[in-house]
């Protein structure tokens, strides 16, 4: 594996760390699971066993803090529901999504059934959503979106 960093918010992130510490994931299955390298097991077996560890609070609302400043604003201006500390969890998770509302936003254990997964994919069209990928402003690094995906693919734990 190289070794090189990246800078995002201010901040150098070297690859070599976050992968140690997260894995590094390739694209999503047909079937939504998101295989890891460097997992024990292959496929989506290793990536869950894996991300069984994730936890919302300290994992992926780091990320949402970073990335979505108009889900953070306040009032919220720009988005019509908070991605703020202490509600987003509850904003996501077992929501129906407001574009799609047939489909939550995240529903724990499939990528496929989650909005989030879409939007932040660019793929919601092709599930009859609507709007843009978000966030609109910079997409996701792909790492980000793989730790996104294997949060939800091993049940969107708090």
């Amino acid at each position: 594996m190289k070794k090189w960093a990246v800078r995002r918010a201010g901040v150098w992130i070297s690859t070599f760390y976050v992968c140690s510490l997260i894995g590094c994931a390739g694209d999503s299955g047909s079937d939504g699971s998101v295989p890891m390298a460097g997992a024990s097991g292959t496929g989506t077996a290793g990536a869950q066993a894996i991300a069984g560890a994730l936890s919302f609070e300290r994992d992926i609302q780091p990320k949402i803090n970073e990335a979505c400043n108009c889900h953070q604003s306040t009032p919220i201006l720009m988005a019509p529901f908070s991605l703020k500390v202490g509600e987003a969890y509850d904003a996501l998770v077992g929501t129906p999504s407001i574009q799609l509302p047939s489909m939550a936003r995240v529903k724990p254990g499939s990528l496929n059934e989650s909005y989030l997964w879409h939007k932040i994919n660019g793929t919601q069209a092709e599930v009859g959503g609507t709007g843009t990928i978000m966030p609109a402003t910079v997409p996701l690094r792909q790492d980000e979106r793989d730790l996104i995906g294997r949060w939800i693919a091993a049940g969107a734990g708090r």
